[in-house]
């Protein structure tokens, strides 16, 4: 396979002409410009063995607190941040076109088990693509005030399903999942390349803010991240797309990132929001309100309303009180609840797949949270969460309830290691909003994929990556860091709080996040473990990493209900071995393998048997302090039974090959 011509080594088509001419035109013009900008970057920077340092304001975060940033100089300052990034899918098999797709693209909650990458649950399917992108920013400062302004500039083209998935989050004028049309994204089950290629190009302004020259107080406008929130009242959206990388992890890792050098930008903490902010700051004391817009489907709408103060006194002691309300209005929504209009069950090999149509749902969410030294070694943490749900199109008005989230957690650190206790509930009317992406179907998994950040392609308003709804139970760990060898372990046990019977999950708001409804008098309770470890040794020739995570779910079923029953583990681990050249370069290789084995809605009967095995490789260059270079590959075979019995193989195989430039002036 040759990358960067399109060329398919089973199916030998080539891209459509003009894609491919506006690819090349778009690298061409993108790497002349930038070249010669690099150019005069390295003439005004340090010589190569000059200390590199991370690349201020490359990319927004979200920060815990806010605190005053230095003030600039007075006047008028530029700086911008540009990449260019080329992803070529190259892949064969009869997993391609699976039987469940067509109905799949339509909306139907019967998912397809391939073809999608199962360490992110991004489609991978044949296609190219090629992304340009330039955000330039203007600070002005006087002597009283600080203001801002970010113009950007994108150009996609080639595979539409590609450049939404497997690139860097994408200019909001053209991101189909924050709800742009530029890109005429559909579900695409592409066999060769070539297939779902399109192009747009939109300028647009960004974001704008006003504040006061020493930072106590600001206001922003456009597209933003919080400074501020409690993940478990509110997070941002996930990211859909996989954000460029060298490595490969799982997604419940608990390692510190795939191996990057210190100037690469880090990736966004989720979807941007879309809307005013106003942060202000006097001594440990940081207020921030907001009031924007959230991903969603065309003719939707979710607007959010967030308060949030943090006491922050240093040291590891904050308080913090948020309030967040959300409401949906528009078309009304096809989802796998069954509180919603109309709800039913639709049978199918893969289980009794619940629908239902959901429209005017309000959300509030209110939360206390407390983080303070419970001894002269033990750190603690107390959240308190309580929410209230409603919706108009119900099955069954008046039966909505508030729901409660409960973490107390400590730690004891004595040297380099750390311990700690955590103990969760998450109830199941807890932030039970039903919020899909602005592109449908935007996570792609079977109905028994593990793990799940929500219900099929939604995003949930709280943080559910540690324990989800209708959860309870308990979760040790144990770190030990800044040693020849790195540790970080934990195990988790988690309990179903209430049977997902067909009485109880018909009331308004009741979300059961991974198992299927049951009959009523036929409910019976799951119970989840996770094991994870992550361990590092870092000798003189490179760091050797082992990333192994392995989660299992349980679920007994009576006589005369084989469908209820759910037993498998998705065992999950990735070797790497990474190394730096200096602080200009690193590389890495390694191998990862997610599996999964069992029986889901199938009696005692193993009907769940697949694993996805990966070889990569990459590597990241900074020319200068601003110019760096990242590239990656990945080989991957994916083997398993069927989706349906007696139906055709899952399988498929494939590479991927990934090629991003970023640029700071």
């Amino acid at each position: 396979m040759r990358h960067g011509y399109g060329y398919d080594h089973k199916n030998d088509v080539r891209m459509g002409r003009p894609a491919f001419i506006g690819l090349v035109f778009m690298f061409a013009g993108t790497l002349v410009t930038y070249g010669t900008l690099g150019a005069r970057i390295a003439l005004a920077s340090p010589s190569p063995d000059a200390s590199f340092a991370p690349t201020p304001g490359a990319t927004p975060s979200v920060a815990a607190t806010a605190t005053p940033s230095p003030a600039p100089p007075n006047g008028l300052r530029y700086s911008g941040d540009a990449f260019v990034s080329f992803a070529d899918h190259a892949q064969s098999g009869p997993g391609l076109t699976p039987p469940e797709g067509p109905a799949f693209a339509a909306g139907s909650p019967l998912s397809p088990m391939t073809p999608y990458d199962v360490f992110s649950s991004a489609p991978d399917s044949p296609g190219i693509a090629g992304v340009g992108q330039f955000d330039l920013r203007a600070d002005y400062s006087s002597p009283a005030l600080k203001a801002s302004a970010t113009i950007g500039a994108a150009y996609a083209t080639g595979s539409i399903q590609n450049a939404a998935y497997w690139g860097a989050n994408l200019l909001p004028a053209l991101n189909p999942h924050l709800g742009s049309t530029a890109l005429p994204y559909q579900i695409a089950f592409t066999t060769h390349a070539g297939q779902d290629d399109g192009s747009a190009a939109r300028v647009s302004l960004l974001s704008g803010s006003l504040g006061t020259h020493d930072g106590v107080l600001n206001v922003r406008g456009g597209w933003f991240d919080l400074v501020q929130s409690d993940a478990f009242v509110f997070a941002p959206p996930p990211l859909t797309n996989v954000t460029p990388n060298i490595g490969l992890q799982p997604a419940e890792s608990l390692g510190t990132g795939p191996p990057a050098l210190e100037v690469w930008p880090a990736a966004p903490p989720g979807l941007p929001l879309d809307g005013a902010d106003l942060v202000g700051h006097t001594g440990v004391a940081t207020l921030e309100v907001s009031n924007a817009s959230l991903p969603a489907l065309p003719g939707t709408s979710a607007r959010l309303t967030l308060g949030s103060l943090v006491l922050d006194h240093g040291e590891g002691t904050r308080w913090s009180a948020d309030f967040l309300h959300v409401s949906t209005g528009g078309a009304t929504l096809s989802t796998t609840t069954m509180f919603g209009a109309g709800a039913m069950t639709k049978p199918g090999p893969q289980g009794p797949l619940p629908m239902s149509q959901l429209g005017g749902q309000q959300q509030t969410v209110a939360g206390l949270r407390g983080a303070f030294h419970a001894g002269r070694r033990v750190d603690a943490v107390v959240e308190i969460g309580q929410a209230w749900y409603n919706a108009q199109d119900v099955l069954e008005p008046g039966t909505q309830k508030p729901g409660g989230f409960y973490h107390a957690g400590a730690s004891d650190s004595f040297g380099r290691a750390k311990i700690g206790l955590d103990l969760y509930r998450f109830e199941a009317r807890y932030a039970s909003a039903i919020l899909p992406y602005g592109a449908p179907e935007n996570v792609w998994s079977v109905a028994w994929s593990w793990p799940g950040v929500w219900l099929k392609s939604n995003y949930q308003l709280a943080n559910n990556t540690t324990i989800g709804s209708n959860r309870q139970g308990y979760r040790i760990s144990y770190a030990l860091d800044h040693g020849a060898i790195d540790i970080h372990a934990a195990y988790a046990q988690y309990w179903q709080i209430d049977p997902a019977v067909l009485s109880t999950v018909n009331q308004v708001g009741f979300v059961e996040g991974f198992f299927l409804p049951q009959d009523d008098g036929a409910g019976t309770s799951g119970v989840m473990h996770q094991y994870a470890l992550w361990t590092a040794w870092h000798p003189r020739v490179g760091d050797l990493i082992i990333d192994y995570v392995n989660d299992t779910e349980h679920r007994d079923f009576l006589p005369g209900h084989p469908q209820d029953a759910v037993s498998y583990q998705a065992p999950q681990v990735v070797f790497t071995f990474a190394h730096a050249f200096g602080k200009r370069a690193i590389a890495d290789a390694g191998f990862g393998n997610y599996a999964m084995r069992g029986s889901w809605a199938f009696g005692a009967l193993t009907n769940v048997d697949y694993q996805q095995s990966t070889f990569f490789a990459g590597a990241q260059y900074a020319e200068t302090q601003h110019a760096f270079v990242l590239v990656q590959y990945r080989l991957s075979n994916f083997t398993g039974l069927p989706s349906q019995p007696g139906g055709p193989s899952p399988d498929f195989s494939g590479g991927v090959f990934v090629l991003e430039q970023r640029y700071h002036i």
